[in-house]
Order: structure tokens, then sequence, then C-alpha cells
């Protein structure tokens, strides 16, 4: 009976084992056929790139960067790298964006974090007393008035809107001559020289007849006959303070300016008719423009001029368009233009060459100083200042240059910080970094490129 018991134990015993779980099967893995680090034990989709996962042949071992259990979720990812600085264009072009958007082809344009700009964009971190020593200077993106130019050359002409002739209006005879050589300088009101002139007593007399006779309306026509004879009302309010004929008669100055040509000497005999003198003023000056004929159609009244006259130590000189003439040259197939410039200090010279410059379509636009745009093998771009002495190079695209700035058409906002000096240094640095980096992605381009091999012969 004991020998029974101890075998129903032993088969009960038996029994339980047989009875007991199984051994767990080795589960399956996916991985990434761009990204084999990436493992997953559930079908699914990269989140890296995307892409479907794959199984993985069993002893698969994956890349020793990381598992699945070891990666982050995207949303710790995007916790890690920080806010969206702007997003980009998905196929690589100099086009950003502040807010999300699609490109032409419907595209979603990809967000770019800060931590994006420092790990993979070849930022660099600077140090302050650095950023000093290297002599970095940063401005704001910013809208600028400015547009393409049209290149002229032209001569410094004294202004005839400034040019004043002195004629005689009566017969007479020169007298005590103040203004006696060309060049010389005059102000309004200045004695030029006195006239001796028998129609001008008679017309004085017969004033001082009509002021002794009371008749304001003779009193006024006598005042205009003195007038119309060449006498200023400065001269003839003396005659009436006096009450006595002024037998030579003053002639003075009608404004400030320049002797520019004299034709009457001392004691010379003059009629009516004839030009005594000529004032020019030259506190304003033209130039005569050459125009290719191609750019006439641009040249419009009132446009911005920079000049840089001969003989100024190479300063520029701002003036404006003030009338382009209606013809064109037939042999030399240009035109003209006349432009107004200022000349209060009197350095402009009438004959002198001028280099002009002329804003054909200028308006506002976003722009930056043209000495903070780098241009290389990736085309153009700038360094942007991202805060706490960070940089990274951002790809723009420009539009016109001129006066100093080129205009932004697309890869940065306005309020931007971007280098405008020392960023030569901060480049280099960051291609350096670049490269660098890059030369760390063939071992996993490699690895990358066996798995996928190994994967499309199990096909």
């Amino acid at each position: 009976m004991k020998r029974i018991f101890q075998a129903l134990l032993l088969a009960f015993a038996l029994l339980a084992v047989g009875c007991g779980k199984a051994p767990e099967e080795e589960s399956q893995l996916y991985y990434c056929p761009m990204h084999p680090h990436y493992t997953s034990e559930h079908e699914g989709a990269c989140p890296i790139c995307g892409m479907d996962l794959v199984p993985a042949e069993k002893g698969y071992t994956p890349a020793p960067q990381a598992t699945q259990s070891r990666l982050q979720t995207e949303e710790e990812k995007k916790e890690d790298r920080g806010r969206i600085l702007y997003y980009r264009h998905p196929m690589g072009l100099p086009d950003t964006s502040p807010v999300p958007k699609k490109d032409s082809m419907g595209m979603d344009y990809i967000p770019v974090y800060e931590g994006d700009i420092d790990a993979g964009l070849g930022a660099v971190a600077v140090a302050p007393e650095m950023i000093q020593s290297m002599g970095v200077r940063t401005a704001s993106v910013r809208m600028e008035t400015f547009g393409r130019t049209a290149r002229a050359f032209g001569a410094i002409e004294a202004s005839t809107r400034l040019e004043t002739t002195v004629s005689a209006r009566v017969e007479g005879w020169v007298e005590a001559l103040q203004a006696s050589a060309v060049g010389d300088e005059v102000a309004a009101g200045d004695l030029l020289f006195r006239l001796y002139s028998p129609d001008l007593i008679a017309a004085q007399q017969d004033y001082l007849a009509a002021l002794r006779a009371g008749g304001q309306e003779r009193i006024a026509s006598a005042a205009r006959r003195l007038r119309s004879l060449g006498l200023d009302a400065r001269a003839i309010e003396a005659i009436r303070e006096t009450g006595r004929v002024e037998e030579r008669a003053p002639v003075y100055a009608p404004r400030d300016g320049v002797v520019a040509a004299l034709d009457i000497r001392e004691g010379g005999f003059v009629k009516p008719g004839d030009r005594l003198l000529a004032l020019q003023n030259y506190e304003e000056v033209w130039i005569i423009a050459a125009l290719a004929e191609q750019d006439l159609a641009m040249i419009r009244p009132g446009q911005p001029v920079e000049a840089v006259v001969a003989g100024d130590a190479g300063a520029r000189r701002a003036g404006v368009v003030d009338y382009v003439y209606p013809t064109v040259d037939p042999e030399t197939r240009t035109g003209r233009a006349r432009i107004v410039l200022a000349n209060d200090d009197g350095v402009l010279k009438p004959g002198a060459l001028a280099d002009v410059t002329i804003a054909v379509d200028a308006r506002p636009r976003l722009a930056v100083p043209s000495e903070a745009v780098l241009r290389d093998s990736r085309g153009a771009h700038v360094i942007r200042a991202l805060g706490e002495g960070r940089f990274a190079p951002i790809a723009v695209e420009t539009g016109v240059v001129a006066a100093g700035f080129t205009e932004i058409v697309s890869g940065l906002s306005e309020g931007d910080e971007i280098v405008v000096s020392g960023q030569f240094l901060i480049d280099s640095e960051s291609s350096l970094r670049e490269s660098l980096r890059k030369l760390t992605a063939p071992e996993a381009d490699e690895s990358a490129a066996h798995l996928q091999h190994e994967h499309g012969g199990g096909h």
C-alpha cells in the first residue's frame, strides 16, 4: 500500500511539471533600415524618419547607440530641443518662415528647434570675453528704403535759376563802379555803381513836384515811372525823405552772388537794353548727366541721387533728379538728366566732373548691412545671434544690393539679430564643427547600408 501511495505522489509531481507554463519564446524585434539603432517590439514607423519598421532576423543585435527602451519619446525630445525658432523648407532651399506653412508641392515646412541649431546646424557658443576680443558687433534686420541704381557721368554747371542779369533801362554814364571784376562777391543791397542819366534826373524832379502838389495819384504815377527806369524802392524812399534829386543814381545788387559777367567799365556809356553785369549764386548747382539710352525709361524727376565730384575729396553728396531731357543724342545714343545739388560750402565748381548714382526704384525692403552677408559654396548666408553667446549660420536669399544694404528675400525676419562684424571667425568655427560632425556620419551610414542590403537579400 505504501508503494502505491508513493507511485501516485510521483505521478502527480510529473503531471504538475508537465502542466507548468512553457518558456516564453523570444519576442519579434522590428528596426528602422535608415536608423538601425532604433528597435521596437511592435510594428510601426520610425519616429526619426517616418519609414516603416521591418522585422529583424533572429539573433539581431541593434546598433549600440540606443534601443527602444533607451530612446526618448517624441514629446520628450521636443522638450529637450527647446522652443521652435522657425520653419525651414523641406527640400533645403534658403526659405524660412516664422509660422507653419507648406511649399509649392504641398510639403510641410520642418520646425527648427533651439537644440537643432546647437547640435546640427553648425552653431557655436562664444564666451563673453571672446566676443569682446573678436570685435563681434550685431545689428537688427530691419526695413530700409533703397533700390536698384543707374550709373551716369556728368559735369557741374551753374543753375540758371540763381542767375540775375542787370541791364540798362535809360541812357547814361557809369560812375563809381564798385563791382569792377568778374568773381567779385556781392550781397543783396550792395552798391554796384552809380549812373548819371538826364532822363533819370528829369523823372526825379517830376516825382518831387508830385510830392509837393500832394496828389496821391500823381505821386504813385511818378514813383512807377522811376521804378520802370531802373530805380529801386530804396533809392526812391531816399529821394522822398531828403527832397533832393540824386544826379548820380545808385544801382544796388538785387541778390547775393558772384559777378559772373561784367560788360561795363568806369565812365562807360550805356543805353537801354545793354547788359551791364550778371550775378550768379552758387549755393545750388546742377549736374548735367549723360545716361545710357536703356536707363532713360527708369529715370524720373524726384529720384534721389548720390554724386561724387572730382576735387571734393571723394565726398558723397545727396541730390535729386530735377529734369529729364526729352531727346537722345543720335551719335552717342545717350540722354541727359539735370540733377540738383546743394553747394552751401561752395566747394563744387562749374566744369568739374561728377560720378552719379541714381536710385531707380527706391522702396522699403527687408535688409541687412551688406558686410553681414557671407558667400561661399553654400551660397549666401549670415551669422544669426541666438542669444546667450550662441551663433549659427542661416542661409538667406538675397535681392537688390545698394546704398550699403542687401535685400533679404527669404531666410530672416524683421527684428532678427545678425552679426555684422567678426562674423568671419564665427563662420570658420561653425564650418569646422560641421565638418567634424560629418566625419562621424560615415560609420553610421555604412552600418545602415549594410543592414539594408542584408534585408534586401532576404527577399
